[in-house]
């Protein structure tokens, strides 16, 4: 009897091992299964994530590709608004030694075609001549250093092909309390820039024209500060300097050209502004004080300007203290035979 009760309990505890077993299996079972499920659910979320965030780079990549679209075409309608301005194929012709805006101009040009050492100042030096001469290479033109008619044909063309926007320096009058300088005289009026050899005349405060000048062949010859015309003369004599013999009035070798307007400097014959003999010179620092002129500017300024105008002649530094200012007057990039 013990045996069979023993033998009985022995069963049941083997029935519940195995019941056990099996409980223990499906729990596990449905442990694994769980954690497959939440390994699934949290591939599902990352891979809807990594879309929301492919998608999130694609719409970021899409408004900088319309933003840069928006500003290229900003920058067209700019530059198809603001008028190129170009060289002057018949005016100054540029060459190792010249002073002047165009050189300038000029400069700015070659580096935004990339060439390279240049520095951005008035003065046409030996590595502008360099950077010609490769330009006109590569262009089939002669190679001589020389910008004229042919070189500045070429560069407008450049310049419109290539949309190639290279402001010039304006003069410009500086004001005090938002008020505009009262000194400032009103009718014809004339600025000489001894820094970039470039003689303005002004009506009303606005620029009519500027012209290419040379100045003196030191800083000091050609005088600065607030003067008037009290001279004019059609074919003035030249006396000579004190040095040289005098020259008629109207002679081819007058110095003096054409036309003079002096300046009420000692009566009004010692300083003034007048032609030349030699209109390779102008642009130049060569003068010993006047203000040299081409013949047919000087001609059309004389016929322009009165007795009694205004003019104002200094470097940038004493214009400013006058109250002018040389600047760009407008925001963008992105002119001369003698």
């Amino acid at each position: 009897m013990k045996y069979l009760i023993l033998a009985s309990v022995l069963m049941i505890l083997s029935i519940f091992c195995q019941a056990s077993s099996l409980l223990a299996s499906q729990c596990q079972n449905y442990h694994l299964a769980a954690m497959g499920g939440l390994k699934d659910e949290i591939k599902e979320e990352r891979e809807i994530e990594n879309d929301e965030v492919h998608e999130l780079d694609e719409l970021e990549e899409l408004e900088e590709i319309v933003e840069n679209t928006e500003i290229d075409d900003i920058k067209e309608e700019i530059i198809e608004e603001v008028e190129i301005t170009k060289f002057r194929i018949d005016g100054l012709m540029l060459r190792e030694g010249i002073i002047s805006e165009e050189v300038l101009r000029l400069k700015k040009f070659f580096i935004a075609k990339g060439y390279e050492g240049l520095s951005e100042d008035y003065f046409f030096d030996q590595r502008t001549k360099e950077i010609v001469m490769d330009y006109q290479r590569e262009n089939g033109l002669v190679p001589d250093g020389i910008v004229g008619i042919k070189t500045f044909t070429r560069i407008n063309e450049d310049m419109e092909e290539n949309k190639i926007l290279i402001l010039a320096k304006e003069l410009i009058f500086s004001m005090d309390n938002c008020q505009e300088n009262i000194d400032v005289p009103e009718g014809n009026f004339i600025v000489i820039n001894k820094d970039n050899n470039t003689l303005y005349h002004l009506y009303n405060r606005e620029v009519v024209k500027t012209y290419p000048v040379a100045t003196g062949k030191n800083p000091k010859y050609t005088p600065e500060g607030k003067f008037i015309i009290v001279t004019k003369f059609i074919n003035p004599a030249w006396g000579g300097a004190g040095r040289y013999k005098p020259i008629r009035g109207g002679a081819p070798n007058n110095p003096l050209g054409r036309r003079w307007m002096g300046l009420n400097i000692g009566g009004g014959g010692v300083y003034g502004i007048h032609g030349n003999s030699d209109k390779n010179s102008i642009g130049r620092y060569i003068s010993l004080g006047c203000i040299r002129m081409f013949n047919e500017d000087v001609e059309e300024l004389y016929d322009l300007i009165d007795l009694g105008t205004p003019v104002w002649i200094g470097t940038e530094e004493k214009l400013k203290e006058f109250g002018i200012i040389f600047g760009y007057n407008t925001v963008t990039n992105i002119d001369s035979d003698g």
